[in-house]
């Protein structure tokens, strides 16, 4: 069994509330920030969804839903399962309000339900089998949640700390992220060595990208 103290993404931020955490247990709602709150009403900290996913890794799919650039420049966990994207990038550009700044758009995965569900087949389970979600910094995973719950999925937790965490608000590592919580600052074990067999071309139901593993 391992204590932590809640991350900025739980409530009461600032206040050293304890949780006591065990593999079986997820948190409960009123400790997590609203707009991470989703129908399953099933949370886990990072260190939580290490613990489950390593004490059940058969029956448990563990699934990264960042962007494929986002697994290829800045890592991925070793215990992750699949990486499934939510949001899938574009070339198209997005500038900010000051005029200068900006980003490339994102666009939703259309076939992100029927992909979680070709990797649980995949893994020979099925929609009743725990699925634990995983993007960045913890508000994607809420929203891909809500898609799997109208996909019929029956039991989906969401890692609220994300891979790399929310951004420091203060400090010197202001606006810095993997300082604050995640996956990477709480010390799991991770990789920028990707792993074929996980990649999304593996469960693309239009197989857009084509099986295009090749060897170096």
């Amino acid at each position: 069994m391992h204590c932590k103290t809640a991350t900025p993404l739980l409530r009461g931020l600032g206040i050293a509330l304890a949780l006591c955490v065990h593999s079986a247990h997820a948190i409960d709602r009123s400790e997590v920030e609203r707009r991470y709150h989703t129908k399953f009403d099933l949370y886990l900290t990072a260190r939580e969804a290490y613990d489950f996913k390593t004490s059940r890794p058969d029956e448990v799919l563990f699934v990264d839903i960042r962007s494929r650039q986002e697994a290829r420049y800045t890592g991925m966990a070793d215990q992750v399962d699949v990486n499934i994207p939510y949001r899938m990038d574009t070339l198209t550009w997005r500038t900010k309000k000051d005029g200068v700044h900006g980003t490339y758009r994102t666009r939703v995965n259309r076939d992100f339900a029927t992909a979680v569900d070709n990797a649980l087949q995949a893994a020979d389970l099925d929609l009743t089998s725990p699925v634990i979600l995983m993007c960045g910094a913890g508000t994607r995973s809420a929203f891909a949640a809500s898609v799997l719950h109208k996909a019929g999925f029956k039991k989906v937790y969401t890692q609220v700390e994300g891979f790399e965490g929310v951004k420091a608000k203060s400090g010197e590592h202001k606006g810095k992220r993997s300082v604050v919580a995640g996956w990477k600052y709480e010390g799991l074990p991770w990789s920028y060595e990707l792993v074929a067999e996980k990649m999304y071309f593996n469960f693309d139901p239009a197989n857009r990208q084509g099986s295009t593993a090749e060897s170096e």
